[in-house]
């Protein structure tokens, strides 16, 4: 039996992929969207080549380390989009929320152009101090009209250890993302704190790449 597992088999012997022959020429399989939170529970489906790709979204900014989370300055200040020192209030993502006028207008906010998924961050750190640094990459999804606070979802959050010196990089490289999916029109952004909040002197630069897809809403 074992000689006739699927790894085994030649190449003219497997079977092509669920709905091979109802699917159009420039078609690749793909996973929809679905309609969890986590983006596990879509089914295959045959998508457009044309609709799949790769957007990188570039996060680069520097802060002094507080206990709390912090946010990317308002458009309007003149060191924004790379100033984080807003604070957001909470140490945790969920214990605060934004107003529409913060999250519309700070520098470090981009909106996503596709439905996509996260599929990974990398990039560096650096800190003057060697405490732990947490670092949250976060969406969110506005209500038109609504001038209501939002709690942001967080896409990611991992944490780094500082390297007590702005010249020793520290790496990240994050795939397994905690929830990946974001939609069209989503505002995603970082933020960042200091476990101990001893005045770091902490800068990032990062690159959020997502896969885009056609999503299956249901």
């Amino acid at each position: 039996m074992a000689a006739n597992e699927h790894k085994n088999l030649q190449d003219a012997n497997r079977h092509n992929p669920l709905g091979y022959e109802g699917a159009a020429n420039e078609t690749v399989l793909s996973k929809g969207a679905g309609s969890s939170a986590a983006a596990r529970d879509g089914v295959l489906q045959w998508a457009a080549r044309s609709t799949m790709g790769v957007t990188n979204y570039k996060m680069q900014g520097y802060t002094v380390g507080t206990v709390n989370f912090q946010h990317g300055e308002d458009i309007a200040d003149n060191k924004s989009p790379f100033l984080m020192d807003v604070d957001y209030g909470s140490s945790t993502v969920e214990g605060g929320s934004l107003s529409p006028s913060n999250f519309f207008r700070m520098g470090q906010g981009y909106v996503a152009p596709e439905n996509a998924n996260v599929s990974s961050i990398d990039g560096w750190v650096t800190s003057s101090n060697s405490n732990a640094i947490f670092i949250a990459i976060c969406k969110i999804t506005p209500n038109a009209l609504s001038a209501a606070n939002i709690t942001p979802i967080i896409i990611d959050e991992f944490e780094v250890t500082g390297g007590a010196n702005n010249n020793l990089l520290i790496n990240v490289n994050e795939t397994s993302i905690t929830t990946p999916l974001i939609r069209e029109g989503d505002i995603i952004f970082p933020m960042i704190r200091e476990d101990s909040g001893d005045g770091a002197n902490i800068y990032m630069n990062l690159s959020i790449q997502t896969m885009t897809f056609t999503p299956q809403i249901t």
